[in-house]
């Protein structure tokens, strides 16, 4: 088994463990035990448990922003529906997949280390500032504000799914419609 195929292993059951047992009560002997290597193994890769989350939230954030990216290209090219797709649907819908790695953000991470505070502050001013560029895009009024109001809104909705409410798809697109963002 290659290098990169055992760190896949590793991340792949660290968010099994994590996602079951919550971040604090996950140990690494967890995740290699799930993973099914070498305790040792772990440290060929991560430093902490806490580089493993880290490197789990990159990830969502790099997909995050390849769709939003994608969305401007589709904006540069005219082909708006397609780009309001990947900028407001298809970025909430991995959102929604992700909840479970939001949920040890929000409720676990952000609340305990520095280092997830500066990831999270870090991560929404970029998605911001590519909602605001593409609102701007659309010729959407006062971009600078319904970009505020699409990202705490998505957070909030994010939560409720957390908490165990279904409906958020719906209200998301909802929400989208009174901005005048997505019809």
């Amino acid at each position: 088994m290659g290098q990169s195929a055992t760190k896949e292993r590793i991340l792949e059951a660290g968010k099994r463990v994590i996602f079951e047992r919550g971040f604090h009560r996950s140990r690494v002997s967890d995740i290699t035990s799930e993973a099914g290597v070498a305790h040792g193994t772990f440290y060929l890769y991560f430093k902490t448990k806490e580089d493993l989350l880290l490197d789990l939230l990159r990830s969502v954030r790099e997909e995050i922003l390849s769709l939003m990216e994608r969305g401007t290209d589709l904006l540069s090219e005219g082909r708006t529906e397609e780009a309001k797709e990947h900028l407001f649907l298809r970025t909430f819908d991995l959102m929604v997949r992700e909840k479970e790695l939001a949920k040890i953000l929000f409720f676990e991470a952000i609340c305990t280390s520095k280092r997830f505070q500066e990831f999270y502050k870090e991560s929404k001013e970029l998605f911001l500032k590519k909602t605001e560029e593409a609102l701007r895009s659309l010729g959407i009024r006062k971009p600078d504000v319904k970009a505020h109001i699409l990202l705490g809104t998505a957070r909030h909705l994010i939560e409720d799914l957390i908490l165990g409410d279904r409906g958020v798809k719906r209200r998301w697109q909802e929400v989208l419609q009174e901005l005048g963002v997505y019809s």
